[in-house]
């Protein structure tokens, strides 16, 4: 697979979990409260709260979820290898050379040790437990009834799709910017001055996107990035100027000229961050 499609494949890993776990928690916890009420609202002790935390991991666990984050983490030495051949092709490095370099970045193992937490049971336990137990917290606290707590979990949980959006939020752009930090590192252990910046826009692309790809060719040089980033980002600050522009199909759209970029995003970061959350276009340096 080429770096573009372990990344897209990663966007879809996690997230055949999501609405099936959804629904589970919400039954689970539903007939929990249902079980722990007097005269008709909620009442549950801090020992029993305890335990919803309990059921919540179980549910976790019981849903294959393990599994899908272990297919996950493979993805990352999946994308190392592809972008570390990708390189041999497009610059002539040598694929040992790439993975060497890599692996002696202190950014490898951030990003890794990051996802590793946030996927992992210390950061389910401190995030995503947190936030469903709290709702279960303040129907005690403010002495709900059991069909308006109820609706608030169902909300959270089964309305706004709370497994998922998590996950989401997690994962997304995961990948994308660890392929933008191996280019780094080969942009800065190379010298290398010429940019492309591909994957072709569409509709949505960010004004930034449709500067670099369509209307600079999508092969930048490095003074020229740093000249757009000034007037897109300057000083890392996305732009609120508004930018009248056209998309690829010709229709003309106006909107900030910073819409959707990261806070921060400046030269030396920009390979990892692109355009901003989301972002699929991908930055790769080479010779010329």
């Amino acid at each position: 697979m080429s770096p573009h499609d372990i990344i897209t494949k990663g966007d879809n890993t996690l997230f055949r979990v999501g609405d099936t776990l959804d629904k589970k928690i919400f039954a689970r916890i539903s007939k929990f409260i249902s079980q722990n009420t007097k005269g008709g609202k909620v009442d549950i002790d801090n020992n029993q709260l305890a335990i919803i935390d309990d059921i919540i991991i179980k549910e976790i666990r019981d849903s294959g979820y393990n599994v899908e984050v272990n297919n996950y983490i493979k993805l990352f030495t999946q994308l190392e290898n592809a972008i570390s051949q990708e390189q041999a092709e497009i610059n002539n490095l040598k694929v040992s050379a790439v993975k060497e370099l890599w692996n002696s970045s202190d950014i490898k193992q951030k990003i890794i040790n990051k996802t590793l937490y946030d996927l992992g049971i210390n950061g389910i336990k401190d995030v995503f437990v947190k936030a469903i137990s709290e709702v279960v917290r303040d129907s005690t606290f403010f002495n709900l009834d059991l069909e308006t707590a109820e609706n608030k979990l169902r909300k959270l949980l089964v309305d706004d799709e709370y497994t998922t959006r998590y996950l989401r939020q997690t994962t997304m752009d995961t990948l994308s910017q660890y392929d933008g930090a191996i280019n780094n590192e080969v942009r800065i252990a190379y010298d290398f001055k010429i940019m492309n910046y591909i994957t072709n826009t569409i509709e949505t692309s960010r004004p930034i996107c449709v500067q670099l790809h369509d209307v600079l060719g999508g092969k930048i040089t490095e003074q020229q990035l740093k000249d757009t980033l000034a007037v897109y980002c300057p000083n890392g600050e996305p732009s609120k100027s508004q930018i009248t522009y056209k998309v690829h199909t010709g229709e003309e759209k106006t909107a900030k000229k910073g819409s959707g970029m990261i806070e921060g995003t400046v030269f030396d970061n920009f390979t990892q961050l692109c355009g901003g959350y989301g972002c699929r276009h991908r930055a790769i340096w080479s010779k010329k």
